[in-house]
């Protein structure tokens, strides 16, 4: 089977090395297919990549955004001149959907879309940008072209069968998340964090620092926090356009010496923060999965959420962690104080996230689905699943 990806994720090209496990992902990929070519929307002065002998990255380098679709296409032509591919796999039901359409359209290949993200029927995401609304119709229309749908949470797949797309067409499959790379840690690092805080418990947030992820809530929550729990820190991990509002408000409300601002985690380096954590927080106004929440239970580290589509994916709420309702101060400050002033409660629900995640949420498992997936769209067979 011979597989053309179209996708945004620049860290394929070495963008950002060693930012998540996305390389090593596609090279899994790679191994149980014949060829996996991925096009990647960029702008001018990026190379073409190998990731693995059967496994190539071709990068736009268009003049500009405008053009990512068209540039991909010319790039498809080069590349079917060459080999036939089965199967085009697109990112987002978007930008790249469109071009995944035209290729389509062209050599009639099978089209699959994913959906990495909580779109349809979520308010919060479209009042985000204007440029949302065309996309939303964007995707509309590439829903009904698709030959199938991945989605990533079983929540966004019951908002598709809501607005008419069949059943059939969607299957859930979760991101693939090596949880094993989390039992190894550096202990020397983790002492080392955790003696910067002495007589602190550790509140952490990772991320993209980005409108969705709600941090200006989490902040005023953190303010509220502190007045009941002076005890407390809190470590944000990451980068963003959010991060001059969150400097600004972080100064505003004083809590500068409650708050260490930690930039952008290498991927190698993120275990140690989830180990010399206390408890992990993600307010997010939506997420589509939340794989961090499946990084803190692989820790065994208890995590307070917003009931986001993704949140309720990974997180049994009061039984691997607790759940709140969006954008609910008084509810989300409960719950992170009733964690801090109770370790018993703390350790019980991490160490039923690590039991529950653990059980579900296999990597190479995971992999074989998605494999199995593109198989069935080709073949139009469905394949027997693996066990591990």
């Amino acid at each position: 089977m011979r597989v053309l990806m179209i996708s945004t994720d620049r860290t394929l090209l070495g963008e950002l090395v060693g930012d998540g496990d996305v390389v090593d992902r596609h090279r899994h990929y790679g191994q149980l297919v014949d060829e996996l070519d991925i096009i990647i929307f960029t702008r001018a002065g990026y190379q073409t990549k190998e990731l693995a002998d059967n496994v190539f990255c071709y990068a736009t380098n268009s003049s500009s955004r405008i053009f990512y679709c068209l540039d991909a296409k010319r790039i498809a032509g080069e590349l079917f001149a060459e080999n036939y591919y089965d199967l085009i796999v697109c990112q987002d039901p978007f930008l790249t959907g469109i071009a995944g359409y035209f290729i389509k359209r062209k050599f009639g290949s099978k089209l699959l879309i994913h959906f990495h993200g909580d779109f349809w029927d979520n308010n919060y995401w479209l009042k985000q940008s204007m440029l949302n609304y065309p996309l939303l119709l964007i995707s509309q229309f590439t829903v009904r072209h698709a030959d199938a749908l991945r989605v990533v949470a079983s929540g966004i797949k019951r908002k598709l069968i809501a607005a008419g797309v069949p059943a059939a067409k969607i299957k859930t499959i979760h991101t693939p998340v090596n949880l094993e790379k989390f039992q190894n840690h550096d202990n020397q690092t983790v002492l080392s964090i955790k003696a910067e805080f002495v007589g602190k418990k550790i509140i952490f947030w990772l991320g993209r620092m980005a409108q969705e992820k709600n941090l200006g809530f989490l902040l005023q929550s953190f303010a509220q926090i502190i007045k009941k729990y002076p005890e407390a820190v809190l470590l944000l991990g990451g980068s963003g356009k959010e991060l001059p509002a969150v400097q600004k408000q972080i100064v505003r409300l004083n809590l500068g010496q409650n708050i260490k601002l930690l930039g952008r985690i290498d991927y190698q380096n993120v275990a140690n923060y989830f180990y010399a954590a206390d408890i992990f927080v993600l307010p997010s106004l939506h997420e589509s999965f939340g794989k961090v929440l499946l990084e803190a239970a692989a820790v065994a580290r208890p995590a307070v959420a917003t009931a986001t589509t993704g949140a309720q994916e990974i997180i049994i709420n009061k039984k691997t962690g607790l759940l709140v309702a969006l954008n609910n101060q008084k509810q989300f400050v409960a719950k992170v104080l009733s964690l801090l002033a109770n370790d018993q409660l703390a350790n019980k629900l991490g160490n039923a996230a690590y039991e529950h995640v653990t059980a579900n949420f296999n990597y190479q498992e995971t992999v074989k689905q998605i494999i199995n997936y593109w198989e069935e769209i080709v073949t139009g067979f469905k394949t027997k699943q693996s066990k591990i």
